[in-house]
């Protein structure tokens, strides 16, 4: 368990982020210059040894750090850095990444950027594709409290619907209590559970008074029993007051959340390459055939070179998506073969193709234009322009 609070890591990295800043201005090399997150600037999970956060430059700080023009500057630049326990890694010229000079401090950082992953993956329909939301409850039910009340209710939602129940979300105000309806389909009649939702701290337990609430809902409503769900835990009272309910009422804590989020992960699976048949495969081919063309998806790759990434859409919602990866054939070339135009493989041969490695996730977003991207956290994949995409291998 790490010694630093989430507010500590921030406060580190603030402290550090303006004497740098003031040191760089007084220096008068802070133009065009900036800090920003890694979720911010990349989007992709943070992995081990996660950056602390991010320097861009694309003025004389760049040209400092980047050719070191002036040993004595960039070793007041450093020593500031480390008096904040921080180093720094070029990353491309013009962005620094910063890293914790301590195995302790940089754990801590881990835990925490992990920890805001997950957060951002609380979104209604990224439940069935990423495994890590489920995963990190389960192991630290005590994080629940730390989300935004309706991140905990959106959790609730989409675990529910995880675990086989067709779930209504609520609006979130103006629900009378109610944060989910569930529906719960069976031959011998349909059954309605409402659900109430509430992140409180520990040392706020929940009372008769909202247990009643739920039970009043349930019974004005005709749903057939009410789930009250909290971070906290429940007084004597409101406990003899479930108990005596015959049933229609349930009391959950964070403990029943974490033991769902067991149940709901263990029915994703980790080889996504599985949950596409080749049938399923071949019908998209098919409607690629038929003029479904935004299917097909592309993204430049390389640094310094021209590279291609080509890859298929075989799910995807509102939020997030399942990307294939198309084998490149190359139409033309010089006679170096080290530039020349290629284009994706759309044909049967790509049955082959698929696997664990070549099934992957991504986040979906659209942008003012109405342009649809996806992002797998190294590439930003848009629809491809039929065209041959040029490559080219030169340095």
């Amino acid at each position: 368990m790490s010694t630093y609070t989430d507010r500590d890591l921030e406060r580190k990295i603030v402290a550090a982020q303006k004497d740098l800043q003031v040191w760089a201005v007084s220096n008068d090399l802070w133009g065009d210059s900036g800090f920003t997150s890694y979720a911010k600037r990349v989007q992709g999970e943070p992995g081990e040894e996660a950056v602390t956060f991010i320097l861009y430059s694309s003025g004389e700080l760049a040209r400092l750090l980047d050719e070191d023009l002036d040993p004595k500057l960039r070793a007041e630049f450093d020593a500031i850095a480390d008096s904040h326990g921080f180093w720094y890694d070029n990353y491309d010229g013009c962005s620094y990444y910063f890293y914790a000079t301590t195995e302790e401090l940089q754990k801590a950082y881990d835990q925490f950027f992990h920890w805001k992953w997950v957060c951002s993956l609380i979104i209604e329909d990224f439940g069935d594709v990423y495994a890590e939301l489920y995963q990190y409850f389960q192991a630290r039910p005590e994080r629940l409290y730390s989300l935004h009340h309706r991140e905990f209710e959106i959790l609730l939602y989409r675990l529910f619907q995880s675990l086989g129940y067709e779930s209504e979300l609520g609006p979130g105000v103006g629900d009378g209590g109610i944060d989910v309806k569930l529906l719960q389909r069976s031959p011998l009649g349909d059954t309605l559970a409402y659900v109430q939702a509430k992140r409180y701290a520990p040392n706020r337990p929940i009372g008769l008074e909202a247990v009643q609430a739920l039970r009043g809902a349930v019974a004005n409503d005709g749903a057939d029993r009410g789930i009250f769900v909290t971070t906290s835990r429940y007084l004597p009272g409101a406990e003899n007051f479930a108990h005596r309910s015959s049933r229609v009422l349930e009391l959950k804590t964070s403990a029943d959340v974490a033991q769902w989020c067991q149940q709901a992960q263990a029915g994703i699976v980790q080889d996504k390459s599985v949950l596409v048949s080749d049938a399923h495969l071949l019908s998209v081919l098919h409607r690629i055939e038929g003029g479904s063309h935004a299917l097909v998806v592309h993204a430049h790759t390389g640094y310094r070179t021209i590279g291609n990434s080509f890859a298929l859409v075989l799910k995807e919602t509102k939020h997030a998506a399942l990307l294939m990866s198309l084998p490149r054939q190359i139409i033309s070339q010089d006679s170096h073969g080290l530039e020349g135009h290629e284009v994706p493989m759309l044909d049967n041969q790509i049955l082959a193709a698929k696997n664990a490695d070549t099934v992957f996730r991504a986040k979906r977003s659209v942008d003012d234009q109405g342009r649809v991207k996806y992002w797998d956290g190294r590439n930003l994949y848009s629809i491809w322009n039929r065209q041959p995409i040029h490559f080219s291998h030169l340095d």
